[in-house]
């Protein structure tokens, strides 16, 4: 199978994505007191991104911004709020995240770092938290886009839950257009999600079983320029599923990455 290539892996988009004095981000915001497990939350985040660009990407007060986002950063920040500042969030537009059909996580379009108003300039970053533990799985519904970790890159929750957002992102860019009946399936049913993880030969085989949509970070926190750090799937129903994916392990009572 091959990659379908990604505009954000070019050489030139990188290299500009870097060099940004006042880039462009998408803040996503965790709602600190009501922590999931860490599966749930890093599906929570993909599918914000997902419902926040469906949402507001062709919206006159914040089309000028995506294209900005999308053409030279494609940055995320994880940030955490308490249930006072996140009772605040809910006035601004967004894409929520929801574990077990509460909202656990939200995503905003894309504004430069200086547009940041008070109350985003003050939340702090989110790199871990007390996630819940030795819950029952989730219903992955019957036709889910699938997102995969590669455990051979060592991240923090934060990081992770930026990655993962990317990844869906992607999958949606390169994928929707040949797989359009998937992809509104996949919409109606409420943006299902399937979270494995791969160590290193698993992640290898699976690039080469399937279509994939590979995250590549830029390098500027906590990995090395290039890291492959989460990859997904376009929604697709389980008997088209390949032996490759089948074989990874899900994400459970995993200890945030630090």
């Amino acid at each position: 199978m091959s990659e379908p290539p990604n505009p954000h892996d070019d050489p030139e988009a990188v290299r500009a994505r870097v060099a940004q004095e006042d880039p462009w981000v998408m803040y996503l915001v965790v709602r600190r007191e009501r922590l999931p497990s860490l599966a749930e939350l890093l599906v929570a985040s993909a599918t914000a991104a997902v419902r926040c660009a469906d949402a507001w990407r062709d919206h006159p007060a914040w089309r000028e911004g995506f294209d900005a986002w999308l053409a030279r950063s494609f940055r995320k920040v994880c940030l955490r709020a308490n249930e006072k500042d996140w009772a605040k969030l809910q006035g601004y537009d967004q894409g929520r995240g929801h574990a077990r059909g509460e909202p656990v996580l939200c995503a905003l379009p894309p504004r430069t770092k200086s547009q940041r108003d008070k109350l985003l300039v003050n939340l702090q970053a989110f790199t871990t938290g007390d996630f819940a533990e030795d819950l029952p799985a989730v219903d992955e519904g019957d036709a889910p886009m699938r997102l995969v970790r590669n455990d051979a890159v060592t991240m923090s929750a934060g990081k992770s839950l930026a990655q993962v957002a990317h990844a869906s992102l992607h999958a949606c860019a390169l994928f929707a257009r040949d797989h359009a009946d998937d992809f509104a399936r996949w919409r109606a049913a409420g943006l299902p999600c399937a979270l494995r993880r791969a160590d290193a030969r698993g992640w290898s085989t699976l690039k080469h079983a399937e279509h994939v949509a590979v995250v590549r970070d830029a390098g500027l926190t906590e990995v090395t320029p290039g890291s492959e750090t989460f990859l997904a799937l376009a929604p697709t129903p389980r008997d088209r599923w390949s032996e490759a994916f089948r074989a990874l392990p899900r994400i459970t009572r995993d200890a945030p990455r630090s």
